[in-house]
Parts: structure tokens; sequence; C-alpha cells
């Protein structure tokens, strides 16, 4: 008796997954899913300038970005369905939060990359909201799509194993990610959906025992043009598709195949996607346009190495699972855990079983000839995206969802081959629902609350009044800071209760300082009020709310020294301050301590820096962060061999301005004056290393970072050694310990 049968399981699976992420749709803010800010304004563009195309210019940063660069394909059609919406209010819906952690984390919040003025976005939607709505269900649509794709996939290569079929399906449309990004404006959702396709139809033709049909060519045809004009990772698939119909050729024993798939599948293609490649040829010299692409979006300023892209193996594995908002919205840690579980269980049974398979030679060719082409296509992607990450940060699991039938296939094939044949459904069935759990309560329980707005509360008395010259302001009720004692690479955490003394008509941002005796601003934090979540100029008079803010400490700050807490208000634009009645710029809430860490070798100022995995820069010293110019400080490194060193490396230190480079005072020597060779050091040991800085007489007064290093010169190349992070990465090659203030030369203050 058939248990399970495929076919009841597919509509009902694609249905829950529409559901799904017509929720994550309605519950991220427009503007908030990953790239949306500017994807959706290439729609736009497209829309409102009569279906022409953008022409990049690097130089010249517009709301588009680099998306303005990708193929067109998805962005024409969404254009196509928002044409009729007036979104002429899209740059008042649109106002950015200028103060974003747009792919990082921090625990105060300031995830939000839009400050959403809710009557423009409420329902029912109107205006660039409702475009912006209108496109995300194209998405949807596109993304159930890749759904059904995946279940024909599994149905052609595991047709004896419903089980596979059901759960990749499964594993699919219940991905968190997946209905993240399906739920938002964004090529992906064309590219992955023909990504797949063409995956599909070259398993299709390979089990073909017959000449293909005129309609196969042209059907092969136009999904491999549209996928090119989709995105430029399905270029990768196309010479499967050649190799497929020479393949049938040989195996058939017909040249027709061959010929009339590049004649007519290859024609079509060209004549679908090649106008495309050609117009980047003649604006940009490439016929991709990854050169303006690149320019836009930035390239890695360090080219990583094995261990820099094994570090982001996190950030990879998070973008595959569920990571929201601009890369800085995670589920709990442990949601992650299981899911890599799921995934490592997976894949390695995958392969196992494949290898398996091939070690007994219990297949026919035929049918590894149907499981080659997704087999393939799965590790072309993966390979694909390390060379683009290794060109540009993008190490986002969700790149990879253009073979996401087939990763979800082999999931579900080695998640359950090694079970007894009879619990296979339930193991496949407890996984599925793992998957549909987790992604029924992310949009509620990770989404929603990092979006909302704090609670409005009543004004009080007053503590202080911040003032612009016009008497409109804002005024602080109340505050705490919750440490006295704080260490290097913590937070101070300040509460506040702020509210609105006469409604302004500027949005200012808020700033925290912590500022040593001599003045040095040693951390800050600026941020939009309640946590990055309000504009100042939507707030009515009276209005009140609390604000937690974390001011992050650097890891390498100067201790011990007692830090002033200020705070205040500026115009990011401007530049402009409030001030309070006596004319101050900032309120002093207290002050706290900054105590070094403790010291596992007894150094001064413990810490870190690990230089090429050669030196450890485990404490400092510092006799002064306020030289004048014209006068010096002394500098005392202490550093620690990590293996015997085979060269003598000469240690620089400097305070630079890093906006110009410019260095005010420097030491470039040996450790210790030259009587400690890096070369003689013996594994583990410390040694001390003294510096003496003498500042430049014609330094301008100001604030600069004290900068260290260390390289080698090899005739006339001087190569530094980079930072490697904790995670084994490649950082900087060079670090900034302090900050320190230069003064005016005691006569020009005379």
């Amino acid at each position: 008796m058939q248990i399970l049968k495929p076919k009841q399981f597919l509509w009902p699976l694609v249905a829950v997954y529409v559901v799904l992420a017509i929720i994550y749709s309605i519950i991220t803010p427009i503007f908030e899913a990953s790239d949306e800010l500017w994807h959706y304004p290439m729609v736009e563009y497209i829309a409102t300038n009569n279906f022409n195309l953008p022409v990049q210019d690097s130089a010249n940063e517009t709301a588009l970005r680099q998306e303005g660069s990708q193929p067109p394909l998805y962005y024409l059609a969404a254009a196509l369905l928002t044409a009729g919406i007036d979104s002429s209010n899209l740059d008042f819906v649109r106002r950015q939060n200028p103060h974003a952690d747009i792919g990082f984390l921090r625990p105060d919040g300031n995830a939000n990359m839009i400050t959403h003025r809710d009557n423009a976005e409420s329902f029912p939607w109107r205006g660039a909201a409702l475009a912006v709505h209108v496109a995300r269900l194209f998405s949807v649509i596109l993304g159930a799509g890749t759904v059904i794709v995946t279940f024909a996939l599994a149905s052609v290569v595991f047709p004896d194993r419903p089980v596979v079929i059901v759960g990749a399906t499964a594993l699919n449309a219940f991905l968190p990610m997946f209905l993240f990004i399906s739920g938002s404006v964004n090529n992906d959702n064309m590219s992955n959906l023909l990504g797949n396709l063409l995956c599909l139809l070259i398993v299709l033709l390979l089990r073909s025992t017959q000449l293909p049909r005129w309609r196969d060519y042209v059907i092969i045809g136009l999904v491999a043009g549209a996928g090119l004009l989709a995105k430029l990772n399905i270029g990768f698939l196309i010479p499967l598709v050649g190799v497929a119909f020479l393949i049938l050729s040989i195996r058939l024993r017909d040249w027709r195949p061959l010929v009339w798939g590049a004649l007519i599948s290859g024609g079509i293609t060209i004549l679908v996607a090649g106008w495309w490649y050609l117009r980047n040829w003649q604006l940009y010299g490439d016929p991709t346009g990854l050169n303006v692409f690149l320019d836009l979006v930035g390239r890695r300023a360090i080219p990583p190495n094995a261990a820099q892209l094994w570090a982001e193996r996190f950030s990879f594995t998070q973008g595959y699972w569920g990571f929201f908002g601009g890369m800085n919205v995670p589920m709990p840690d442990p949601v992650y855990t299981v899911f890599n579980v799921i995934g490592v269980i997976g894949l390695m049974g995958a392969a196992v079983f494949m290898l398996a398979t091939l070690f007994k030679r219990s297949w026919p060719v035929q049918r590894w000839l149907l499981i080659l082409p997704p087999l393939l296509w799965s590790i072309i992607t993966f390979v694909s995206f390390i060379r683009w990450t290794a060109e540009t940060p993008a190490s986002q699991g969700r790149l990879v969802f253009g073979a996401l039938s087939a990763i979800s296939m082999f999931m579900a094939l080695g998640l359950t081959w090694w079970w007894p044949k009879m619990l296979r459904p339930a193991v496949m069935g407890a996984v599925s629902a793992y998957f549909l759990v987790v992604a029924a309560l992310a949009p509620f329980m990770v989404i929603a609350p990092t979006y909302a707005k704090p609670e409005r509360l009543a004004a009080q008395e007053p503590l202080a009044i911040f003032h612009d010259p016009q008497g409109r302001g804002i005024a602080l009720s109340a505050f705490s800071i919750r440490e006295d004692t704080v260490t290097p690479d913590s937070y101070v955490w300040l509460d506040m209760r702020w509210q609105i003394d006469l409604a302004v008509d500027q949005n200012w941002s808020l700033f925290a300082h912590l500022v040593t005796p001599d003045n040095v601003l040693i951390a800050q934090r600026d941020l939009y009020p309640g946590g990055g979540l309000l504009a100042t100029s939507d707030l009515n008079t009276g209005i009140a709310w609390d604000s937690q803010v974390a001011i992050p400490i650097p890891d390498t700050a100067y201790a011990p020294m007692p830090l002033t807490v200020e705070v205040g208000w500026y115009n990011l634009e401007t530049g402009e301050r409030l001030h309070l009645s006596n004319g101050d710029e900032a309120i002093v809430l207290g002050q706290v301590q900054l105590e070094p860490r403790e010291s596992v070798f007894d150094v001064p100022n413990p810490g870190s820096l690990n230089f090429g995995n050669l030196l450890e820069l485990v404490g400092y010293e510092i006799s002064d962060i306020s030289p004048g110019a014209g006068g010096e400080t002394t500098l005392t490194l202490f550093w620690r061999a990590l293996q015997a060193i085979p060269d003598d490396y000469t240690i620089f230190a400097h305070i630079i301005d890093p906006a110009t480079t410019a260095i005010y005072a420097g030491s470039d020597a040996q450790p210790a004056g030259g009587t400690r060779p890096t070369s003689g050091w013996q594994q583990g040991e410390i040694i001390e290393d003294v510096h003496t800085l003498a500042v430049n007489p014609d330094t301008p007064p100001a604030i600069y970072e004290l900068e260290i290093g260390a390289y080698i010169q090899i005739d006339d190349l001087f190569q530094r050694l980079r930072l490697v992070t904790v995670d084994g990465g490649m950082a900087n090659d060079y670090a900034y310990l302090t900050r320190v203030r230069v003064m005016p030369r005691e006569d020009d203050a005379s």
C-alpha cells in the first residue's frame, strides 16, 4: 500500500509557503529587507522613465546604487506591475536612518535602515508603499514557482523516494531566509526561479530517450536567456546545457540535438539577453557591467585568504537559514545551532549516499546522468559564490539560492536514506516541522520587535532642555548610568527619558560620548532617538520616550582612566548642535571608571592583537595621551612571540590623522631600540619595546589616532603583517591603540 503520495503534498506545501511569505512581506517594514532599499528604486526608475534603463556612473551614487547595474528582467517585470501606481512620494517614504548599523549587531538596537513614517506606510497602502507591496507580492509568486520546481526536480531525480520529494519541497518552502527574501523586492527571486528551472530542464533533457521537440529547444532558450537577463550567476549554468545536448547526441547517435540545441536554444538565448550585454559593453567597456557594480558597492580593501573566507562561514550559514533586516536582525543562537546540525547531517549524508552508491555500482549510467546536473550546479554555484565574495564582502548564504532546489533535494536525501524505511517519513516530518515552526515564529518574535517603536510616554518635569536658536527643543527628564566600572571591549549603558519640549522641524541625532580628563573622546555612540526608530521632526510637543544607549568601548582603549559621560544633540547634515540654557552643547551625566582587564602576563593595559600569527601585542603603556605640539610621549609596547620568527621585523608607532594619513609623530625601529630583533625571540617570550614619539611642532591641535604595526623590508618593498582576528580572518595591516589629543605649542598657548 502506498502510504505517501507526493502529489498530495505539493499544493498544501505551496499554499503554506504563500501564506508565510505574505506574512513576511507584511511584517517586514518596507525597505528593511536585504538591499530592498536599492532594489525598489531601480523598479521605480524604470516605471517612471518610460521603461528605459539607467546609465550608471560610479562617481555619482544614486538611490539605485549598485542595483542599477543588475540585469533588468526582474525590475522590468515589477515596473510593469507597478507602473500605474503614483510613487512620487518615494523620497518622502524612503527616509534613511543615517546611523543604521547595517551588517553589525548592537545591543541597543538601531538596526532599522529607514526611519518610518507610519502615516505613509500603514494599511491601506498607497503611493510608494503600495508599489513596494505589489512588487513584494510578485516576488512571493516567483518564490512559489521555485518551490514547485524543487518538487519537480526531486520527482525526476528520485522518483522512487517520495520522502525525498516531499522533504525537499518542505525544506525549500519553510526555509526562513527564503521566505524573507521571497517577501521582498529583490531580483534574486526571479533568478532563483530561473536558475533552478534551467537545472530541471537539463535533467529532463537527459532523462529523455527521444529526440527533443522543437518546443523543448525553444523553452530551454527562453529560460536560459531570461536567466541571463535576471542575474549573472546563471551564466555558469549555460555550459551544462551544452554538455547535456552533447550527451544526448552521443547517446542517441544523432547530431541533431547538439546542432539544433546550439542554433535554436543558443540563438534564442542570445536574442533574449544579448542586447543587455552589448549595451554594457558599449557603455562601460564590460559586457557584465561588474566594473561599475563593484565601484559602487565597494571592493574588499584586503584580498581575502582561505582563513578569512573560512572565518565568514558563520555569516554565510546565518544568511542561508535566516538573517533578517540588513544582515543585522538575527534569530537566537540555538536556532542556528539546530539548523547547522541539520545541514551538516543532510549534506554529509548525501555525500556518503552517493559515494556508497558509486562504490556499489548500483546505479546505471542513466541514473547518474540525472543526478549530476543538480550536483554540479550546486558545486558551481558555491564556487562562484566564493569567487564573488572574494571580490566584495557578500558572505550571505542566500546567494546560493539559485541552486536551492538541488540543495534542498540533497539535504532531504542525506537526512533520511540511512534510517529504516518506515522511520524516514517521521524523521523528515520532524525536520520539516522544525523549519515550519521557526519560519512561522520568526516574523512575530524576531522581525516585528526589532522595528517596534518605543512607547509614547507622558511628559515630566525636565532636568535640562536643549534648544535650537528658535527656542524649540528636546528635554532630558530622567537618566541613569548602569555601571560604575567598565573595561575595554565592553559597553557603558545609559538609560534616559527624553521629551519634546517644543516641536522641532529638523531631525536631530543624539550623541553619547566618553571623554578623558584631558577632553580626549575615547568612545561614542550616535543615533536617532528611540534606538534609531524615531525622527525628532515627527514628534509633537509633550511626547516622551525612553532611550537605552550602549556606548561601545574600543578593545584597545587605554586604562586605567576616569571617563566623563556626556550627551547632546546635533544635526548630521549641518553639524549644528542644540544648546543648553548656559550655552553648553552637552550635559554631563556622570563618570565611569575604565579599568584594565586582568593580565595573564603581568603587563599594563592588557589585550591581544595578533600580527600575522607571529607577534602578539599583549599590553601597552603611554606616558601622555595629550602631548603638546613640539613635545613628546613615550609608548611602551609589550610583545609576545607566537612562534619562532625567521625574519627581523621593524615596529612602527605613529600619531596619525586617519582622514588625511598625515603622520605627526613616528617611530620606526627594531624592538627595544634594536637590541631584541624578532628573529631572536623565543616562543612565548614577553618583550618590552619602548618608542619615543616626538610630536611635530607644526601639528594642528586636534585628536588623532595612535597607530602601530610591524613590517619587513624586502628590496624596495615594505611588507606589513596583517592583524589576524580571533576566528582566523585577516584584517588591517595596522592597529589603532588609543586616541591622543595634541595640545597647542606652549609658546602658542601663551
